[in-house]
């Protein structure tokens, strides 16, 4: 194999790494489908991660498809001690399929998720937790939980985590992920705390803002981060409606041989996002402005806005067989209007038996504009294995 072509095949291993790696999330149209928060089925307060014995249960029996004869295989499969030690796993295999607008096809099979879990209940609402996956990064907080009366409780959660903001998808190459820089890596080190009230879910977080997996800062910003969601059920429809932001600092003021270069900008993202369920029928929908803002000592940075937009449609058919679609925006510069791009996406997810699930999709970029002009007509099918428990 020639020099180019392992080049090359590097590159495409690395932009598909870059694409499609996960960390396990709740599914938020589940959380909309059932009325309850995503901590209803995870250890993790602000959902995703590892199972509880609800979320356990809920997989064994709600999500697989009713065949006759397999009743004996829908029972939650336990695997610690009790309610004092748990283990779980996510393990997510997928084969892709691109053709870019330009260049080299990509047909590769690729381990997006190989993670384990272990949370340790030291005694009761004081929680230990980790996580490890070799294909991205891990997780390890502590946080205890208190109830104050049938319908409020708070929480604090301290170590390293993934930041808490919009919809919790366990799809990171999504635009409402990528583009804002909230993606599989990009878990860090701080305090986080939270309160239900009632249908409301209120949280705010204080962090390094030392991303793409820095173990320690590497400047004095701190990052601030709040979100806020209600999750309401009015008759047979579920509604969900939330906002959240992230404000941090990036970049540094560094000098050597006499020159003094400042590359530190403000960074914000904030956005909307809102569900409604009803009957077979789910949907989800964010939107998130992305702001970069140079100090103004740093004459090299650019001031740009970005604006990111993400809606999805679940169909279920019968229960453990659904249909997906979904359709996402972006302008990647609103300063320059320099175009925009759209991407659709329809495909289906199966649930055959339980800690099973499989998906395929199909998805195709369109768009108009200078700036986007790279990605326009970029075709993708994905097809996934999903065991869990």
């Amino acid at each position: 194999m020639s020099t180019h072509v392992r080049s090359l095949v590097a590159t495409l291993v690395f932009v598909a790494a870059s694409l499609f790696t996960v960390t396990a999330w709740s599914l938020p149209r589940f959380s909309v489908r059932e009325g309850l928060p995503c901590s209803a089925c995870h250890v993790d307060p602000s959902g995703g991660g590892e199972r509880n014995a609800y979320g356990r249960v809920y997989g064994a029996t709600r999500l697989p498809l009713a065949f006759p004869g397999t009743n004996a295989l829908r029972a939650p499969l336990t695997v610690g001690f009790g309610d004092t030690l748990s283990f779980g796993a996510d393990s997510r295999t997928a084969y892709i399929y691109q053709v870019p607008p330009t260049g080299a096809k990509t047909s590769t099979f690729f381990q997006m998720e190989a993670s384990l879990y272990v949370a340790a209940k030291v005694y009761d609402g004081l929680t230990l937790y980790f996580r490890e996956d070799p294909v991205s990064t891990y997780e390890a907080w502590v946080s205890y939980e208190r109830k104050l009366s049938k319908w409020a409780s708070v929480y604090v959660k301290a170590g390293r985590f993934l930041p808490t903001y919009g919809l919790r998808l366990e799809n990171h190459d999504v635009w409402i992920r990528q583009d804002i820089g909230l993606g599989p890596l990009d878990q860090d080190t701080g305090l986080e705390a939270g309160a239900y009230l009632g249908p409301f879910l209120l949280q705010a977080s204080v962090l390094n803002g030392a991303l793409q997996g820095l173990a320690m800062d590497d400047d004095t910003d701190k990052a601030i981060v709040a979100r806020m969601e209600m999750l309401q059920r009015i008759g047979p429809l579920k509604l969900l409606l939330g906002g959240s932001t992230y404000r941090g600092g990036t970049g540094l003021l560094s000098t050597n041989q006499g020159i003094t270069v400042d590359s530190r900008a403000t960074i914000d993202r904030t956005g909307a996002f809102a569900g409604a369920s009803l009957g077979r029928f789910t949907y989800l929908f964010e939107i998130d402005v992305y702001g970069n803002f140079p100090y103004p000592s740093n004459t090299q940075g650019t001031l740009t806005h970005s604006l990111q937009d993400f809606q999805e449609l679940d169909v279920m058919v019968v229960p453990g067989l659904e249909l997906n679609f979904n359709w996402e925006v972006r302008d990647p510069n609103m300063d320059l209007r320099t175009g925009r791009e759209m991407r659709g996406m329809a495909g289906f997810d199966i649930y055959p038996i339980p800690h099973v699930d499989l998906q395929a999709f199909y998805r195709q970029t369109i768009g108009t504009g200078p700036g986007v002009v790279a990605d326009v007509g970029a075709k993708e099918f994905i097809a996934m294995a999903h065991v869990f428990f």
